[in-house]
């Protein structure tokens, strides 16, 4: 017997779906019209887009980093963000060269604003895809566990940015950590990148492409970084603050203010250090459904429970299907959901600890 050799490498498109929903319907792929196609899509969108109300979805959990910046207290979470799972100050080191280091400039500019703790000065780059980086100096190597980039952007607009963060161990051979592309960076807004798994090497640096000249406020390797839980209030702990604008090197709590397009964390209280962070963990909805071309975001272990959601809901807008087929197929498009809901977890153990002061006085 031969068995294929590979998991997981079939390839359901959303056009996939919507013929095994049309055959579950009780009928022929081939009937239905273009308007049912793009109905039956449409449908396939709202179900994905429930699975959020059903309860987390692990693999829709991101994660980002904020760079905050004193005086600001409010923050977006990025669209398509449904709730703040976890949210951490934090705190990093920042390394210097040894004797031998220094710093590393191919495109012009004052280097040593790029390194100085002052977010108010900047090396401002004269030549397109230059680089601006450090050199920790010789046996001296330097673990990076994020890195974070301070935009300069005249007149504190914004700009269109190619570049990548790179590693060498010699300054010569250089390796990505990660090519970032081109995004759209504003003035005195930090951008960290979480290198996963980290590097310990003697050269780091950002190198521009596509153009772009190089203006930075802070070039900022960091490791050794302290993460410290934020509590979460309501609206009404919030909304009953005293003072909601005073300020603190660290804020420790947070309101989650779920507002439309995008929700806001609201931090207390208000952040007075320029070079610390937020790690924010969030859940966030399913990608689109896109074209009929694309593939869905949902694994494999979901295909069964979403095309017989996706088979319910055609059957109840398509015309002359049973209304006995109907209820078969809620039923079954249940019980593939609740088999798929209890695998949905991460199977963490759970200790209870009982209190038992009361006794013990």
């Amino acid at each position: 017997m031969a068995y294929s050799g590979t998991v997981g490498q079939t390839v359901v498109s959303v056009q996939n779906f919507i013929d095994q929903g049309a055959r579950l319907s009780g009928k022929l792929a081939e009937e239905l019209t273009v308007e049912q196609v793009q109905a039956s899509k449409q449908a396939l969108f709202f179900t994905l887009s429930n699975l959020i109300n059903q309860g987390i979805n692990y693999w829709a959990i991101d994660k980002k980093v904020y760079g905050l910046k004193p005086d600001q207290y409010e923050y977006l979470l990025p669209l398509g963000g449904v709730d703040v799972l976890n949210a951490l100050y934090r705190k990093m080191n920042r390394p210097t060269p040894n004797s031998t280091g220094g710093y590393i400039n191919t495109g012009g500019g004052v280097t040593a604003n790029a390194f100085d703790n002052a977010t108010n000065t900047y090396c401002q780059q004269t030549i397109a895809n230059a680089a601006i980086g450090i050199n920790y100096g010789t046996n001296n190597p330097i673990y990076a566990g994020s890195i974070g980039v301070l935009p300069y952007v005249a007149n504190i607009g914004s700009a269109s940015w190619s570049f990548v963060l790179e590693y060498s161990s010699d300054g010569a051979t250089w390796n990505t950590l990660e090519d970032v592309g081109t995004v759209t960076v504003t003035d005195n807004q930090w951008l960290w990148y979480d290198i996963d798994p980290g590097q310990s090497c003697e050269y780091y640096r950002i190198r521009a492409y596509n153009g772009t000249i190089l203006a930075l406020r802070e070039f900022y390797v960091g490791n050794n970084s302290t993460e410290i839980t934020m509590a979460r209030l309501n609206r009404d702990d919030y909304t009953n603050l005293p003072n909601k604008n005073f300020t603190a090197n660290q804020p420790f709590q947070y309101w989650f203010d779920r507002t439309i397009p995008q929700p806001k964390m609201y931090l207390w209280p208000t952040p007075s250090d320029p070079f610390v962070q937020m790690t924010v963990w969030y859940s966030r909805q399913i990608q689109d459904v896109g074209s009929l071309q694309n593939e869905l975001e949902i694994p494999q272990r979901w295909y069964e429970p979403t095309v017989m959601m996706l088979s319910h809901r055609m059957a109840l807008e398509l015309p002359g299907v049973a209304m006995d087929r109907i209820a078969y197929l809620e039923k079954m498009a249940d019980m593939y959901l609740s088999q798929a809901e209890a695998e949905e977890r991460d199977k963490s153990p759970i200790y209870l600890a009982p209190n038992i002061s009361v006794y013990t006085k």
